[in-house]
């Protein structure tokens, strides 16, 4: 992805090595502006079709989960990406292939195990153990989310793809990932992002964001988050590792710290 500056405007343009990924992103944002132009930035043209251009947004304008109001805003922007269902046949589209999130949690679980030197050399046996432990349990007592009402899926709702014009308005970028799936599927993921921001406590999560309330919360059991950013580290290269570590251990202690009390609240709750 490159910034490019043109007088006082600024866009961004990024490069897709297949043509169909460029248009996957066109037909997406072809088929919402359609119901609703306040959930994206807009495409302009461009000539090359490997090409996406859209309008520059700094960095500095992306979206915290550290933050109420933040929260609030990117799940309400899910909730409509979701409803877009109701206008949009998005089943029909060659694009999208449909999620199963028990299918990719037992395939993370695989690949964590395969990793396992690397996580006794970095994160320590007791630990590596403790994770690969809730994994199984959780995966173990999941039930399979209906699937009878498909929508569209961001696919990665990291805190980044939310971003904030100067207006203050939010808008979702980067539909790379974009899949079909039950709604519920993408806010349990958006729920594993902003857990640690509230201290694990999920029956405050679920005060302050009713519409969770419909999600199965024995899927915010299991260790998302930890074993994502484990194997993201492994992917490092040493001198990346070293600097990547500090902060990474500290979040998986605070997170296996609070883990049984997630797991209370979540028996006393359902």
């Amino acid at each position: 992805m490159w910034k490019w500056q043109i007088g006082p405007h600024a866009y961004s343009l990024k490069k897709y090595d297949i043509q169909s990924d460029a248009d996957k992103i066109r037909y997406i944002h072809e088929e919402i502006t359609k119901v609703n132009t306040n959930l994206i930035l807009p495409i302009e043209p461009y000539s090359n079709p490997y090409m996406i251009k859209q309008p520059w947004i700094e960095s500095g304008r992306k979206v915290q989960f550290n933050k109420a109001q933040d929260r609030i805003k990117s799940l309400d922007l899910l909730h409509q990406l979701h409803d877009t269902r109701k206008q949009i046949d998005w089943q029909k589209s060659p694009y999208f292939q449909e999620i199963n999130l028990i299918r990719k949690w037992t395939h993370r679980l695989e690949k964590w195990e395969r990793y396992e030197k690397f996580l006794h050399k970095t994160l320590g046996p007791s630990k590596t153990q403790k994770i690969t432990q809730l994994a199984r349990t959780s995966l173990a007592q999941l039930s399979p989310i209906s699937n009878k009402k498909l929508t569209i899926l961001h696919g990665d709702v990291v805190h980044h793809n939310f971003v904030r014009d100067n207006k203050d308005r939010i808008y979702l970028i980067d539909f790379d990932l974009a899949c079909l799936g039950p709604a519920e599927v993408e806010l349990i993921l958006w729920s594993h992002r902003v857990l640690p921001h509230y201290n694990y406590d999920l029956p405050t999560l679920i005060r302050e964001h009713p519409s969770l309330r419909k999600v199965d919360w024995s899927y915010l059991l299991f260790p998302n988050e930890l074993m994502r950013e484990w194997l993201y580290a492994s992917t490092l290269s040493d001198v990346q590792l070293r600097l990547f570590l500090p902060k990474l251990k500290a979040f998986t202690d605070k997170a296996l710290l609070k883990m049984p009390q997630l797991w209370d609240d979540y028996k006393r709750l359902k």
